[in-house]
């Protein structure tokens, strides 16, 4: 029998994917976008795009509440003097209702996250890097002669205007004297007609191409995190943490934490103003050295001089607000398994070296991150088995056995969609030359590594957006096979377009499905039809990506790449540099063909050993300490960024708990929250400050994890 039902609450629900929604986020996806062009490319002041969500996203729902606090006290006050009814009614229409303030929230969570150092930044040097950076002695300038003209040009003139501009003069309108808006006149109309400058004679099919697959990778991403949304949410209760800042600011009746008016509560003011303080004394110390500031780390390896000691002059402490903030919410034994595998990872060092045992990249964490993220990306699959094969009865055979008016989309289609999807990422690779295996290896690797991280963030919340091993998946492959079976000599074309792809190995694509998802789950917790916003989700995708593609192809063409985001300097900042080293990999094993490292892959199959281990011992123990999902965050990056705010976090936490039990500890969840929206706040400003500052704004570059 089917156990399909009519939701009571759809026809109930109130409608809120509003054409006026709709307008206000485009409005602030193309403000953003000029923000992220002048803070990230050409000033280089903050990493406005990388924050867990948006710093954008929390400054514009900080703006819409704010309005509409204001709106509301003048209709309260229009009211009591007795004005018209119909007066007041207008009035109060102006506000954007709960459901609206959600669309624009999501809107930009995902589209602010796309023009910056996480995605487009990312894939504007993997286009056109060999094209440019060929040397004599390297095989980059052959590489270049490999790439369809469909994916980018080839042509060597239009390469050279790509990386070092051109002496044109950018559109105008003469408005500079114009008083008090005129530079702002100026700068909108210069940003709009930006893409003016770009050689669309070589660039329509390129941008139509990588348009259309992108957006393809991020639908189809969306839709395969859909597939496990019953097993995550109904199954296994995972709290998605993250949705409860968006909730906290929207509609803080439906808090988990308190019932008080957000910003009437003392606690969230008292943690909202210690992130003020903060920064407020970071960038103080940016103009008078004399006054003391924490700054963003502290070296503490610089303590050990001393053989073998000296192994751990890396060590250093990250204070990180964002994950002391939201990473509150982080489950213990996870915030225990971050700091404790991380600081024996560096404890194990000298102990290594003394014994004679210390290989380059020794204790290989990125490989341990590497392989548990392999291990549990099969478990969860296993563990949803039975979701999964509910819903492909249902798409393929049409079994009535899945109650889906409450999915972001039909059963039917979230299966399509992820099917039709992945096959769409893994074959349009191969249609230009890639060989079917390597697509197959390598966008099934980085589409279990997606499923564990928005299991990781469902589950922890853990706030950043760079938890999973970068530039470790092509890396593996290699490790494991040698680079022969990829590439040799006379036979480049194939691991030269998927070097193309490796924005996927260091990219946002994770974090924006993720965002995506918790979308999803706000609109839920707030009583809002989940399939109205996952609409949203998917007209935001595509709008982002055609926007962040023309900023950045604009932004190329206006100042030459080789001085975006690298202010002084004539490389092409970090993410040139990243990208160049990967197709130098490849020419590197044209020459020199490395064989599979037994040392490497012992470190990736004793990560996924060690995380099947943590996972069973928490299934057969009730107390295990360790955490699965903790372990393989530790080890994502070689530096130590999480381990000081977990400790701190976890003791915090013990404490708590011990003293006030879970009524102190859900009170003084506000404040912690309030202490990442005070930094996010804080940072948010200190990036508009520096639009039009000099050098000294770089003095304090906030970036995030």
């Amino acid at each position: 029998m089917s156990d399909v039902s009519p939701d009571p609450d759809e026809h109930t629900r109130p409608r809120f994917v509003t054409m006026r929604a709709l307008l206000v986020a485009v409005f602030l996806t193309l403000l953003v976008a000029a923000w992220t062009k002048q803070a990230e490319l050409i000033s280089l002041t903050s990493q406005i795009s990388e924050s867990t969500p948006p710093i954008a996203s929390i400054l514009s729902l900080f703006l819409i509440t704010t309005i509409g606090g204001l709106i509301a006290r003048a209709a309260t006050r229009l009211e009591a003097t007795g004005s018209s009814g119909r007066a007041v009614r207008a009035l109060r229409r102006l506000r954007l209702s709960d459901g609206e303030t959600l669309v624009v929230f999501v809107v930009v969570a995902i589209t602010a996250a796309m023009p910056g150092v996480g995605l487009f930044r990312q894939v504007m040097p993997c286009l056109m890097v060999p094209q440019y950076f060929g040397q004599p002695l390297d095989h980059l300038a052959e590489m270049a002669g490999e790439i369809p003209t469909q994916w980018a040009p080839n042509d060597p003139e239009v390469a050279r205007v790509f990386w070092e501009g051109e002496d044109v003069t950018p559109p105008t309108l003469g408005a500079e004297q114009v008083p008090v808006v005129g530079g702002a006149i100026e700068a909108t109309f210069r940003f709009l007609a930006g893409p003016s400058l770009v050689p669309w004679r070589y660039w329509l099919i390129p941008f139509a191409l990588w348009t259309a697959y992108l957006s393809a990778y991020f639908i189809a991403a969306f839709c395969l995190v859909t597939l496990f949304r019953r097993t995550w949410e109904d199954d296994e209760h995972l709290n998605f943490p993250v949705s409860d800042l968006a909730i906290e600011m929207i509609k803080p009746e439906r808090s988990h934490f308190s019932q008080i008016s957000l910003f009437r509560d003392p606690v969230v003011w008292v943690g909202f103003l210690i992130a003020i303080v903060y920064n407020g004394f970071n960038a103080l110390h940016v103009f008078n050295p004399g006054i003391p500031a924490l700054g963003i780390s502290y070296p503490l390896g610089q303590l050990f001089t001393e053989s073998p000691w000296n192994t751990m002059r890396g060590l250093s402490i990250y204070y990180k607000p964002e994950i002391l903030g939201l990473g509150y919410l982080v489950p213990s034994d996870a915030l225990f398994s971050i700091w404790f595998f991380t600081l024996l990872s560096w404890f194990i060092r000298p102990l290594a070296k003394s014994v004679g045992y210390y290989p380059p990249r020794f204790p290989f964490v990125t490989e341990q991150a590497m392989g548990a993220f392999v291990a549990l990306g099969f478990i969860f699959i296993y563990q949803a088995r039975g979701r999964l094969g509910q819903v492909a009865r249902h798409a393929v055979f049409g079994e009535q056995t899945v109650d889906d008016t409450k999915e972001p989309f039909s059963s039917r289609w979230t299966f399509i969609g992820a099917i039709v999807g992945v096959l769409v990422v893994i074959i349009m690779p191969i249609a230009f030359g890639v060989k079917w295996w390597v697509s197959v290896m390598y966008f099934g690797i980085m589409f279990l590594v997606l499923i564990v991280y928005c299991r990781n963030r469902a589950e922890m919340g853990f706030p950043i957006v760079w938890g999973y091993p970068l530039y470790q998946e092509r890396a593996s492959m290699v490790d494991f096979l040698g680079s022969s079976p990829f590439v040799s000599s006379g036979r480049l074309q194939s691991f030269t377009l998927l070097t193309m792809f490796s924005w996927l190995q260091r990219s946002v694509n994770q974090a924006i499905t993720a965002f995506a998802q918790e979308g999803t789950v706000a609109a839920d917790r707030l009583g809002l039809d989940r399939r109205g916003i996952a609409r949203v989700v998917v007209g935001a995708i595509v709008l982002g990506v055609a926007v962040a593609f023309l900023v950045n192809l604009s932004a190329y063409y206006e100042y030459g790449g080789l001085v975006l985001s690298t202010p002084g300097g004539i490389n092409g900042g970090q993410m040139t540099q990243e990208v160049l080293r990967q197709f130098q990999a490849v020419s590197d094993w044209s020459d020199s063909p490395v064989a599979p490292d037994p040392e490497k892959i012992g470190y990736t199959v004793a990560g996924a050993l060690i995380a099947l281990g943590i996972f069973l011992g928490r299934r057969q123990w009730l107390r295990f300490p360790f955490h699965a999902g903790g372990y393989a965050l530790a080890f994502c990056h070689r530096g130590s960024f999480m381990w000081f705010p977990a400790l701190l976090l976890w003791g915090i936490k013990r404490v708590t708990l011990h003293l006030g039990g879970a009524g102190l500890y859900r009170r003084l969840a506000r404040g912690f929250l309030a202490f990442t929206l005070g930094h996010f706040f804080a940072v948010g400003i200190w990036s508009l400050a520096g639009l039009s500052a000099g050098e000294w704004v770089r003095r304090y570059i906030v970036w995030f994890l």
